[in-house]
């Protein structure tokens, strides 16, 4: 008997121990709506076939939160009207040792192309439609071909979607001309 409420007392030691050093950690978590295709093309102002040329991360100035700035090479723009450059913005980067990583913004990769849903946003900055989800990387398939990134596969990363379509985010990679031609048939359909 003695031995169980020794075990017994361990456990419920052992127990408020760890559940006291857990809540002084603060946990965090972005919860993103499934946004399907059609809403993605008709939020988006501008969507353009680009490639990440710069990006730079500074404190906003009470030196609270951490955005990147990403400048792009913009090779084709689909809806809207875009000059050879366009500016993203948006929470989150590495500024010297301190990085602040927000679940569900996109990473860019210098030198990767994208196609990019974007809307206006402060400052003559851009931000992606739904966070990641108006983000579509670029790749080279098995067939040296350019290709659209399966969404879930794509920089590796695997978004928490919700919703009824988040299946088709699972989509396996297609070729970038038809996601393209996708995009121009349903701006075309729409009268956008």
């Amino acid at each position: 008997m003695k031995v169980s409420f020794k075990i017994g007392a361990c456990r419920a030691l052992a127990t408020v121990f760890t559940f006291s050093l857990l809540s002084g950690i603060p946990l965090h978590a972005t919860t993103v709506l499934y946004m399907p295709f059609e809403e993605q093309c008709s939020s988006a102002g501008l969507i353009v076939l680009a490639t990440a040329a710069e990006q730079i991360s500074n404190w906003d100035t009470g030196r609270n939160l951490i955005f990147t700035e990403t400048r792009f090479q913009v090779e084709e723009a689909l809806k809207g009207s875009a000059g050879s450059t366009v500016l993203t913005r948006h929470l989150g980067g590495r500024v010297g040792d301190i990085a602040q990583d927000i679940a569900g913004t996109p990473e860019f990769k210098i030198g990767r192309r994208y196609v990019l849903f974007l809307e206006p946003g402060p400052g003559g900055f851009y931000r992606v439609v739904g966070f990641h989800q108006g983000c579509y990387p670029v790749v080279s398939g098995k067939d040296g071909k350019a290709r659209i990134a399966p969404r879930l596969a794509a920089e590796g990363a695997e978004p928490h979607l919700l919703g009824a379509g988040a299946a088709d985010a699972a989509a396996g990679e297609q070729a970038l001309s038809d996601f393209l031609a996708r995009i121009r048939n349903y701006l075309k359909q729409s009268g956008r």
